[in-house]
Formats: structure tokens, sequence, C-alpha cells
């Protein structure tokens, strides 16, 4: 009989463990679908922040070859970025050509691109910012996000 008591009294002792280690284990290693909800909600937001961060940094960069073909494209620019060194990029990213003669004190002069060359049918390649013709090389004009760049192959405005 003793032996009895003490077997059921153990029997109590762990299954009272067994509950109280499964409610901790519970409590402490398991998410409740709540938790899961937060985690992933939060997950989510992260990622739409992060792509709203790069959306805020892209500008608009057309390049239109003045025979109808007008190609745009989406770019990240960076706090240094200048209408020319993302010509540059997207030229590597798109595998098209550019040619430019660097002149010194004064920058950059794009002679062509994607082998559109200057002079042809008295055009040459233009780059408008915003809707506005800048008075400096492409390489001194420094792009800020959300800008639009434009270049152009047509005949001189002046």
């Amino acid at each position: 009989m003793k032996k009895n008591i003490s077997l059921k009294l153990a029997l109590v002792i762990i299954g009272i463990f067994t509950i109280v280690v499964g409610y901790f284990v519970q409590r402490n290693f398991f998410l409740t679908q709540q938790e899961i909800n937060n985690l992933v909600q939060g997950e989510i937001n992260i990622q739409e922040d992060a792509l709203k961060k790069i959306r805020e940094k892209r500008v608009t960069y057309i390049v239109d070859k003045g025979n109808g073909i007008i190609n745009s494209f989406k770019i990240s620019s960076s706090k240094n970025s200048t209408v020319f060194s993302l010509l540059e990029e997207l030229s590597q990213r798109e595998k098209f050509k550019i040619e430019f003669t660097t002149y010194q004190g004064m920058g950059v002069l794009v002679k062509s691109i994607d082998g559109v060359e200057n002079g042809t049918d008295n055009k040459y390649w233009q780059y408008w910012v915003n809707g506005e013709l800048p008075m400096v090389a492409a390489d001194k004009k420094e792009v800020e996000a959300g800008d639009r760049i434009e270049w152009k192959f047509e005949s001189s405005p002046f």
C-alpha cells in the first residue's frame, strides 16, 4: 500500500512538473499567432520603408534619340551623383556606348550616345533637368532625388 501511495505521489509530482515545464516552454519558446502576425507585419513595414527610401533616391532618366526612339529609365542617385555619372552608370547597366571629351576647367562634352553622334542632321546632344537647360557641363550638374533628366538629340535652341 505504501508503495502504491508513493507511486501515485510520484506520478502526481511528475504530472505537475510536466504541466509546469510545458507551460514554461510554450510561453517562452513558441510564438502565438498574434506574435507571428506582429513579426510578419513588422517585416513588411521594414521592407516597405526600405523600398520607399530607394524610390526617394531615384531619378527618371530619359534618352531621346531624336528619331522617335525614346528610352526611359529609373536610376538611384547618391549624394555626389551628376548628370554625367548617372549616364555612365546607365551605359554600363543597359549596355550602350557613350563617347565624350573632357575639357580642362570646363567639363565633359558628350559626343555620342548609343551610336547617335553629334553633328548628324545638324543635331547635338543636350541635357535638360526638370525641363530646364543647364548652362554647365553634365559632369558639373549635380542630381537630386526625384529629378527628371532628359538627354535630347536635337538642333540647338540658340
